[in-house]
């Protein structure tokens, strides 16, 4: 099986090359990179990295980011130009772990769609504000807050990581008919017939990793908002209202752990210890 991995990535220089050598290492053969107007240098990292990996890169700088149609060209680019038999579409902040074997250990020539679980993880406040990096974070959410649909966008006391969180899909490219918008489901021509269940790998989301990076991601989709995209999680429009309120430093201490909130969550078992991604992500790139 020849497995490709899909980035749709705007402003990700802090991470895309991380995120590129560790889906090589654990088994993804090519790339198919859409880059969507960064400024910040990560286009021409990406296109560095060109010169040890299989990467198609795209430039697609309109401001109207239309995910699912994206997403769904590239799956077809990665069949027709890199022979792809599977494809995984992925954010520059995810990191996709086995937890034996490589990414390829449950694809299969009759498969159509696997479904892997996603887990947030969370930055200590000491941690977050001195900057290190973010695969030594440990704090991996267990059993989320089953918050009422739509109700973090209001109340901004509740913690959006602590929600939950859909999982993402590994889709066999013959039968593919569309990628839906954050790849958390496909349409497949026989995805109701053998859709599966991973067992084997889990999605590590690193959605936090420095107060610089998120502040510039929120000024994007508040750019967006501005011109109209509407169709965007309501986390996004959440942190768009309080970065136009001027609130926005106020969510960091929702955002990251400080001591106190750490003990209370773990003892809820709403957080867990995980070294998992950790224990994967940093030999290979210190390797």
């Amino acid at each position: 099986m020849r497995l490709t991995m899909s980035l749709l990535i705007k402003n990700e220089a802090d991470i895309i090359a991380d995120n590129i050598r560790v889906h090589a290492a654990l088994g993804v053969d090519a790339f198919v990179v859409m880059d969507n107007g960064s400024t910040d240098g990560t286009r021409e990292v990406v296109q560095a990295l060109q010169n040890e990996f299989d990467i198609i890169l795209i430039d697609r700088p309109t401001l109207d980011y239309q995910q699912s149609n994206w997403k769904t060209e590239m799956a077809q680019i990665a069949k027709q130009k890199q022979g792809a038999d599977w494809v995984i579409t992925n954010d520059a902040d995810e990191f996709w772990i086995p937890e034996s074997g490589s990414l390829k250990t449950e694809l299969t020539a009759s498969g159509s769609i696997i479904y892997c679980p996603r887990h947030n993880v969370l930055f200590n406040r000491e941690d977050f504000d001195a900057e290190t990096p973010y695969y030594e974070q440990l704090n991996r959410v267990q059993y989320p807050i089953n918050y009422p649909k739509g109700i973090q966008q209001n109340q901004e006391q509740l913690s959006i990581m602590m929600g939950n969180i859909h999982g993402k899909v590994m889709v066999r490219t013959r039968g593919l008919l569309r990628v839906k918008g954050g790849n958390h489901r496909a349409w497949h021509l026989w995805g109701w017939y053998n859709q599966t269940n991973s067992t084997n790998v889990s999605v590590y989301h690193f959605p936090i990793r420095s107060k610089a990076h998120f502040v510039a991601n929120i000024e994007n989709r508040q750019a967006l908002l501005k011109k109209g995209v509407t169709k965007m999680g309501d986390h996004y429009k959440r942190w768009v209202k309080m970065l136009d309120a001027g609130t926005l430093e106020q969510e960091f201490d929702r955002l990251a752990l400080n001591s106190q909130y750490r003990g209370v969550l773990s003892n809820l078992g709403v957080i867990k210890q995980d070294t998992k991604a950790r224990d994967v992500i940093k030999p290979i790139l210190k390797g």
